[in-house]
């Protein structure tokens, strides 16, 4: 790629990366501490951007240089979260997350597709027990933040901001359109832990336990709705939205967790890891490469929303049926 056409296309990457709402020499200007006609110059490419100034830009407009190399290279650049045990790291990573899914609202036909080894994390924060029953495992068992050790599941306080991201992830997942792909042992991984905390000690009493099994049946009832009217379905509002909702129950092992944003200019790939957390993309080359082993995976899947109701109320009794006998072990 030569010298011109590199900043071409740094140029529109960074185009997609910034809101529609924001003037982006405006922004570019105040940032760089430079004169719009500056800005204007490198924006048509008749200046160079310097590697301090493509560098600057890049990491404040959250750009990947690897997606400027070439298709053919097989080197690709991935954002991974920076958790530690510390609350402002777990803080950071729910910022993300609305982040993230705010930057794919920005561009039209913007849609998510979901292949789910695990439960998909945005439907945790529709109902409190399980929230906060997740957040004490990933910052206890996960993270291993010393604030958390000694303390049994009832005793954690879920701090205002986290409480106050993950109502604003709840609403950002509401608005965008949403493919799933599920396997049978989707929720076993939701269930281990539980299992794990109550054969530990960490709850205190059984009614939590037996609280947050009913808030994961009514988790469950909440997605076949979803499937049954292709609608996303707000279990707290109690109210469909207009976003369209697609399952499809899948008979192969999915392997991991793997989540594809994509709108009519941008896309972005998320690879789960460490239980919880994930790195990103949005290299050219690796999301194509997702969205075909995506539709692979689809191909191979039964599709359950709107049509087979059969196999629909099959797979879903299936996964209560995991909860039931969790249930009725301790009863």
């Amino acid at each position: 790629m030569t010298e011109r056409k590199f900043q071409m296309a740094f140029v529109e990457l960074l185009k997609n990366s910034v809101p529609p709402h924001i003037n982006m020499a405006e922004e570019l200007s105040s940032r760089m501490s430079m004169s719009l006609d500056s800005i204007y110059r490198r924006l048509r490419c008749e200046t160079d951007f310097s590697l301090e100034e493509t560098l600057q830009i890049a990491e404040q407009f959250n750009i990947s240089i690897a997606n400027l190399i070439a298709s053919h290279t097989n080197m690709v650049t991935f954002r991974a979260n920076n958790l530690n045990d510390k609350s402002d790291s777990f803080a950071g990573y729910l910022r993300i997350l609305h982040a993230d899914l705010d930057w794919l609202r920005s561009s039209q036909n913007a849609s998510v597709t979901y292949a789910a080894e695990d439960l998909p994390v945005f439907y945790n924060f529709f109902f409190p027990e399980l929230a906060r029953f997740k957040m004490c495992y990933w910052n206890k068992s996960t993270l291993n933040s010393p604030a958390f050790q000694g303390l049994s599941v009832e005793d954690v306080a879920v701090p205002d901001n986290w409480a106050a991201e993950a109502a604003k992830i709840r609403e950002a997942f509401m608005r965008i359109p949403s493919t799933e792909i599920w396997h049978e042992d989707t929720l076993k991984s939701t269930l281990k832990q539980i299992q794990f905390y109550w054969a530990a000690g960490f709850f205190k009493s059984q009614e939590t336990y037996l609280n947050i099994l009913n808030e994961l049946i009514q988790l469950i009832e909440m997605v076949k709705k979803q499937a049954e009217v292709g609608k996303k379905y707000n279990p707290i509002t109690k109210e469909y939205s207009e976003m369209d909702y697609t399952l499809y129950a899948c008979d192969l092992m999915i392997g991991n967790n793997c989540v594809f944003l994509k709108s009519e200019n941008k896309s972005a790939s998320y690879l789960g890891y460490n239980t919880f957390n994930f790195i990103q993309t949005k290299n050219d080359y690796f999301n194509r490469q997702t969205e075909e082993w995506l539709n692979n995976l689809i191909s191979k899947s039964d599709k359950v929303s709107q049509i087979s109701e059969k196999t629909r109320n099959q797979f879903f009794m299936n996964l209560l049926s995991y909860i039931e006998r969790i249930k009725v072990q301790i009863l």
